[in-house]
């Protein structure tokens, strides 16, 4: 028998405590967690270190073995996640890529935000110019850019975060 990688949904903000409480249950657990480059920003910047899919980990498991009735009555898990009365099963290559993309200092998984250059279409998803749209004329310095956006009738440059910028 091969074991399978099964998606467990966790309660809201719980993905570590149903992760230390597999693990004392003797199942292979695999939470994913990142910095999200998109965060809402505060006073202070710090980073916050999120799970990479919010309510969601990974356990690996042959079915037939191991009972996996006790998963769902573990304490911060909702359920197994499954199609009708089938568990869903995660491919190995979906795990072994996001674990290429770990960076093996921080153990923590690299996003790149998606790129915006000069000329694109751009909306501003967050801070006092959330939902605005306007054209990127340009990048001032690594976290700056300079929008043309359609104020008071007119073209008017408005200097934005960029990590708030998605391509539209």
């Amino acid at each position: 028998m091969e074991a399978n990688w099964y998606a467990v949904y966790t309660k809201p903000r719980q993905e570590r405590v149903a992760e230390e409480n597999l693990l004392r249950q003797h199942f292979d657990c695999f939470l994913p967690m990142a910095v999200n480059p998109y965060q809402r920003r505060t006073k202070t910047r710090l980073q916050r270190v999120e799970p990479l899919f919010p309510r969601y980990l990974f356990i690996n498991a042959i079915a037939d073995q191991q009972s996996l009735g006790p998963v769902r009555s573990t304490r911060g898990v909702c359920t197994l996640v499954r199609f009708g009365m089938k568990l869903v099963t995660v491919p190995e290559a979906i795990i072994q890529m996001i674990r290429r993309r770990m960076n093996p200092d921080t153990g923590l998984v690299e996003l790149n935000p998606v790129k915006v250059k000069p000329g694109d279409r751009v909306r501003v998803f967050d801070g006092p110019f959330a939902g605005a749209e306007g054209i990127l004329e340009a990048c001032s310095g690594e976290k700056r850019a300079l929008l043309l956006m359609e104020l008071l009738g007119r073209q008017t440059p408005v200097e934005v975060d960029r990590l708030l910028l998605q391509r539209i």
